[in-house]
Parts: structure tokens; sequence; C-alpha cells
């Protein structure tokens, strides 16, 4: 971040000593920073606010703000800079309060601090001035320096008048001969400042935040007029400069921590006399200045849009003014709002939007028991915009979403096995804000080496397919299938709405899975808990895509993703969408579901069984295809798994044990590790594996023990999909099992999902056979393991 300053102090630099040239004007106030900040706000429990009270308070806002630790490093020499640019008591609200100085200087001290020094550049005139040096009065009258010794009555730190650049030609006193700047302030490796404003408005400007705290580093010896040593009229009070010499005064050298002394208030201008009835007894905090001012003008019931230093100050990248990237921790705008008068100042700010937006949480709903990573869906709207809507978890902030749709996956692995409070707040563009909240359930942690199974609910946005399917019959399977009206369909413009499923989760102390038996009971996720990363493809909605078995009525598949089974025809088979049953077996050796898609004795019939084991990192999964009926069946089964995309491979990287690149061969266009390196599969003995690649198939035979296929499997050699896909079966023997024969065609490539679809990159495996079953008999596929 130092680094960062010194460019930014080196530009402010030479705009504050050459002036405000055109091209600074087109450059160096175009170029916002965009990055997010927090600012903090607090309030005293009423009026008068006690000396402890406040040192309390504002060690709350520095603490909600980030606190001074990562700013100050050991041994530096921090400045703090109040607002003293009067000689008035700090009881009038124009100038900083001396106990809200005082606690600044004792956390910096704590904080590692070599030095702390209160600095101030004054300019109390209202009227003429002869004196040449007015800080030192000024110090005197705020309540700092009563003895007059330039040292702080309490803490005991150093007194600097910034207004001191150099001695003066004898011969005429109102030229400065002799030249020197507190260099310490300007360049950013000597000096930390922390600046301390007050919360008032101004005549000039509209506002006089922190920003326009950076007055007082500009000397008087310099800039004052001539004639005239307590007004810095050298500094155009236009309103067409005066912003700008505010920002150049702030790249010359940015505070890096602000404190904003709020306890009054003043409504009547810079050295106004009226304290908002009753104070405000607030402190806001923050480490960037155009955020806090920001805030502050919405504090204040000001439109920041309609103070241009602000958007300035933006633009030269100085700090966010866009209170999408704002956080304001401990109380919100909303809360504090006191409306100051408008129109103000020459620059004419004028009032902030009072109407909060609208904001409600679709799901999950009251009462829901959820997993312990649940997406909250909610809606927001505004009669202007909505800048951003933040997710809570009871009082943690998880995540903010800056546009539509307005959703997040939160964390509450913290809460397993309680009860937590959802929140989502909706904020517009002047932080008028509106909330929603769910208290839902946790489904509890697996105990430590053993694997648990529990049901929750998760919402999907769904196309509404469901009302537009119409029952077929597959008289080859006596299979009574949906197939969905493609036309109708597309005809009523079809949007996605949010759908609730309920879902079975095992889980261990390694993976947590989860099924969806309502959508032809696939595996819908698969996270490894130790790396956190989901190893199964998810498309971010459940919609129809023009896929599926070849003939006209049936061509549709549901995008959905997860490991799905299919059957018994080419191109997904009729089973994916439709609901399976389920069993459930527990032990001491881990959970069994088996999923069953029909009992029916009159057609060909699947069973899978999905084991996760207590205390081991895998999955089993096990099919088994029956045909109770009286006559042959050919029929074709395999298991689809679609596996999350992952990072590519490094050049000459392993990509499976025993098959690295060979020197010099080079990656495929695009190729890809497609999971994660923890994802392996494996299948039962004698199972030959079929691969290929540029040249053509080739096979190779894996020895009569268990074989780990690495999901890393040779990508820099492949096209299209990846996938495991089953030779052309003839009749099969009566009653024979499959043989293990399968072929890995190594592929990768996108999905054909629709555009609209969300559907990212993924890959598939697949899992199965082609072949005839005899009456009465049944087919027990390998088993697969999935680690």
């Amino acid at each position: 971040m130092k680094r960062r300053w010194k460019l930014i102090a080196l530009i402010g630099l030479l705009a504050l000593l050459g002036g405000v040239s055109a091209l600074q004007r087109r450059v160096a106030y175009s170029s916002p920073s965009g990055e997010p900040t927090v600012v903090s706000i607090v309030q005293a429990t009423g009026w008068p606010v006690s000396d402890a009270e406040v040192e309390t308070l504002v060690r709350q806002a520095v603490a909600l703000a980030g606190g001074l630790e990562n700013v100050i490093e050991p041994g530096d020499t921090v400045v703090i800079k109040p607002n003293l640019a009067v000689d008035a008591g700090f009881e009038r609200g124009i100038t900083t309060d001396p106990r809200v100085t005082r606690a600044i200087v004792r956390l910096a001290l704590e904080a590692g601090a070599g030095q702390v020094i209160i600095a101030e550049g004054s300019a109390p005139r209202t009227g003429g001035c002869e004196e040449r040096r007015p800080t030192p009065k000024c110090f005197r009258e705020c309540g700092y320096d009563a003895d007059r010794d330039m040292v702080d009555d309490v803490t005991r730190v150093p007194l600097i008048d910034l207004n001191d650049a150099g001695g003066l030609d004898q011969h005429a006193p109102h030229l400065v001969r002799e030249i020197h700047l507190q260099n310490g302030l300007i360049w950013s490796s000597y000096w930390l400042p922390k600046t301390i404003p007050v919360l008032k408005n101004h005549t000039h400007t509209g506002v006089t935040l922190a920003l326009e705290n950076q007055f007082g580093i500009a000397p008087l010896d310099i800039y004052h007029t001539p004639g005239d040593y307590c007004w810095k009229g050298a500094l155009s009070h236009d309103p067409d400069d005066l912003g700008r010499h505010i920002v150049d005064l702030n790249l010359a050298r940015p505070p890096d921590f602000v404190v904003l002394d709020s306890l009054r208030g003043v409504i009547d201008g810079q050295f106004g006399h009226t304290i908002t009835d009753p104070p405000m007894g607030l402190i806001l905090a923050g480490s960037d200045p155009v955020a806090v001012d920001t805030v502050g003008a919405l504090v204040m019931g000001y439109d920041p849009a309609t103070i241009p230093h602000l958007n300035w100050a933006e633009g030269a990248g100085l700090g966010a003014a866009d209170v999408s990237l704002i956080t304001v921790r401990g109380l919100r705008v909303g809360q504090v709002r006191r409306d100051f008068p408008v129109p103000y100042g020459d620059v004419q700010a004028q009032r902030a939007d009072a109407i909060a937006p609208a904001v409600a949480i679709e799901t999950p709903g009251t009462g829901s028991v959820v997993t312990g990573e649940a997406i909250v869906w909610a809606t927001a709207s505004d009669n202007d915009a909505v800048s951003k809507v933040e997710f809570y978890a009871d009082d943690e902030l998880q995540a903010v979403v800056t546009a539509p749709p307005y959703h997040a996956t939160l964390d509450l692995s913290a809460h397993r096995g309680q009860s937590v409070v959802l929140h989502a707040v909706a904020y517009d563009l002047a932080l008028n804000d509106a909330e929603d909240s769910r208290a839902v359930e946790v489904i509890e942690a697996p105990a430590q080496g053993a694997a648990s199974i529990q049901t929750a609910t998760i919402s999907i946005p769904t196309y509404p397919y469901a009302a537009f399917l119409h029952d077929g019959t597959d008289p080859d399977y006596n299979i009574t299938y949906r197939y969905l009206d493609w036309d109708a369909y597309e005809d009523s413009n079809p949007t996605p709405s949010l759908q609730d499923y309920t879902v079975l989760v095992l889980e261990n102390s390694y993976l947590r899975v989860t099924l969806l038996p309502e959508l032809g009971g696939r595996i819908y996720q698969m996270v490894f808990k130790p790396t956190g990363h989901n190893e199964l493809y998810q498309n971010s909605v459940i919609k129809p895509t023009h896929w599926g078995p070849l003939d006209s009525d049936k061509n549709w598949w549901l995008a959905a993703g997860g490991i799905e089974w299919c059957l018994p025809v080419e191109e997904h088979g009729y089973e994916w969408g439709e609901p399976w049953s389920y069993q459930v077996i527990t032990s001491t050796a881990g959970v069994t579901v088996t999923l069953r898609d029909t009992t029916a004795s009159d057609r060909i019939r699947a069973t899978i069984k999905v084991h996760l084991p207590a205390g081991r990192g895998y999955l089993a999964v096990t099919p088994q295809i029956e045909n109770p009926t009286g006559s042959d069946i050919d029929y074709k089964y395999w298991t689809n798994a679609m596996l999350a995309p992952g990072e590519p491979l490094a050049p000459g990287e392993p990509l499976a044990p025993g098959e690295p690149l060979a020197p010099g061969e080079p990656l495929a266009p695009g190729a890809a590790n497609t999971v994660s390196k923890d994802l392996h599969f494996a299948t039962e003995p004698i199972s030959p594996v079929w691969a290929t690649g540029t040249s053509g198939w080739a096979s190779s035979s894996i020895p009569r023990r268990r074989a780990t296929l690495p999901a890393s499997t040779t990508p820099g050699r492949m096209r299209g999909w990846r996938g495991f896909f089953p030779p052309v079966w003839p009749v099969a023997a009566k009653g024979s099992a499959l043989a293990g024969r399968i072929r890995l065609a190594g592929t990768t490539g996108p999905t054909t999902a629709p555009p609209t679809s969300n559907c990212t990159a993924a890959s598939r495996r697949h899992f199965g056979t082609r072949r005839r079953s005899r009456p009465g008999k049944r087919w027990n596929g390998p088993s697969t393991g999935i680690r």
C-alpha cells in the first residue's frame, strides 16, 4: 500500500507546486480506484458524552474499520492532523474534540508507533490578521496547549505548526525567501498521517470532512493572501477551483486513516455556531478518505453526487465514492442520518434520496433444514437503483452482491446442528436500507470417524418445463416416458424460478455427498472437505436442452450436472429426470443408499447402491440392472459423471502415474485438468481400459486388482468430450455379467446446453454396457469407486 501512495504522492506534489493544468484535470481525475473498503459508524448512548465513552467510541470505530495495526509498523512516525482551522473551543463543534485526538494518539502508540505528532496549519481569519503564525493560538484555544509549550497537555506528544515554511526576507516580510516544507508529512516514507476532521457543512464545498481537512497542510507562509497571514487566499476559493485544490492536496499525501469526529455536527458552515439538536454523538472511521466523506455526506442527508470534489477525488484514485464498494460496519446510515440544510454551499449540495429499497428472501424458507453451505436467494428493488445486497449469517457478513440475481452461498459450518438467522440487507445509492431475515436449521456434522445421512432442502432456479411434459410409451421397453412439447414450451417465453428440492446429504470426515432423488436419483454434489472443492459440475439452473434420444418426441435432456444413471436407450435414456425411490442403511461401517427407478415387474429396472464408508475418502457406486419380464430386452446402461473444471496443467506436468507428457510434447490448445487432483476413479479387477488419442484406439489391460484411473489422465492428448463409453455388445450370454470391458474416450470440451442455461465447460465420464438381458436375469455392474 505504501508503494501505491508514493506514486500518488508524486503526481499530487507536482500538481500542488505547479497548479491545476489542463492535462492534470483530464488525466488525474479519471481513474477510479474501484477497491472495496470499510467505513464504521458508532454512536454514544446519550448526551453529554463522558471522556471514558469518547475513548470507547473511538476504539470501537477504529477496530470495526480494520484497526491501526495494519497501517502502522513498529517504529513509524505518525502525524495526527485534527481540524483546528480556527481558534474556537471544540464545544462549538467546528474544531476537533481533543479527547478524540488523544484517543488516536494512544491507539497509535499501542500499534507500535515510534513517535506520534499532532500537526495543524490553521487559517483562522474572520477579519484582518497581523499575526504570522496563528496555529499556536489555535492549539491553545482548542484545548490542546494551555501552557503554551507546543506539547499536548495530556499525551505529551509534540505539536507542530504546518504553516511554518521557512525564514522571511527582512526587507519584504510579505515575501517568502527561504522555503522548507514539512517533508515528513509530504513524503510517505517518513510520516503516516491520520486525519481527524469534524462533521460540518461548508459554504464553498458543501461539506468539510476528511478530504477538505488536508487544507491544513498547505503552509500559510506560501499560500497566504499578501498582507494577511491568517488566510490561505492564494488557493482560490472559487467553486470551480477549491474542490480541485482539495484533491491536489490529498494527492500530495493521502491520509492513511480517518477518524471523523461527529460528536456534534455543525449545520451552518465551517465557522458556524449551530449544532444539531440533539448532537449527533457519532464517530466514523475508515482507511479510505473518499469513502468516509461519502458516508459522512449521506449521514448529513447530502447526495454525494452533488459534491464535486468527492467525484474528482474518486477519479484521481484517492478512494471509493461508489457506495456498492463501501461496507458500513456498526450502525447503518439510515439509523443515524440527520438531514442538514439544502441546498448548501456554492456547489449547491442537494438532498439525498430518503426512500428505502425493498428486499425479500425467497429461499430458504423459515425453519428449513439446510446444509453447511446454504444458497440464499433474495429479490430487491428501489425507486431509483439498488446498489448492493449484503448477506449475513447471524451477525457475520459473508457476501456482497452488486447486481441481480441476488444470491450467495453462505458457509454455515460454524452452526452445524444449530439454528442460525440468515439476513439479506438491500441498499440504494443513498445507503437507505431494508432487511429480511429467516431462521433455519443447519444439519449436524458427522461424528469423528463416522458417516452420517440427513435430509435437507436446497433451492435451484428451474425453468417451467414440467407444465409442458406429456406421457409417451416405448413399446420395446414397456416404459412410459415423458417428452417435452418444445413448441409450446418455447412459445411461453420461459424464465426460471426457484424450486425447492429435497436432498440426501451423506457425509464423513472427508466427503460431503448430496443426492437428488427427485431428478433421477443423481449424485448432485460431492465436496472434498479438506479442500472445499466440489468435484462434480453443477449447472446453475435446471433447464431443458435439445439432447436426449434421437426420436423427434424424445429429444430433450435436463442440464443439471452431477452423476446421472442413463437407461435403457442411447443419449441419456429416460431415467435422468424422474423421481427415484430410496432406502437407507446406516452402520458403523458407513451409509448405503439404495436408489430405484421402479419396482414394476413388467419392464427393465435399475438399482444403484451408493455407499459412503466411515473414515474413508471415497464413494462407492454399484449399479444393478434387472429384467423381471418374460422377454429378452436389448438395452444400454451407463453412468454419466459430469466433473467440475479444474486448473490447467503445466507443461511437462505428469498427467497420471506413469503417463507424463513426452519431452517437448505440447498440451492441446485449451487442455486442462478437468477436475481437481484429489479425484480418482477406481474400477473393479480385470477391466481392460480403452483410450483414444490423435492416433486412434489403443488398449491396455488393468491387472487383477483395483486400478486407479486419475481424472487427469492424458487431457493433453484428448479432443471433444471426455468419458467412459462401452463398446458395442452383441447378444450377451443368458444371465452373464459385464466382464469389465470399458473404453476411455479421451476427450475434453464444452457442454451443449443452451446459451442461457449458464452452463460452463465440464467433462463427463461414462461407465456402462450395451447388452441383451434375458428374462428374469440381472446384470451386476462393477463397483466404481470415486475417490
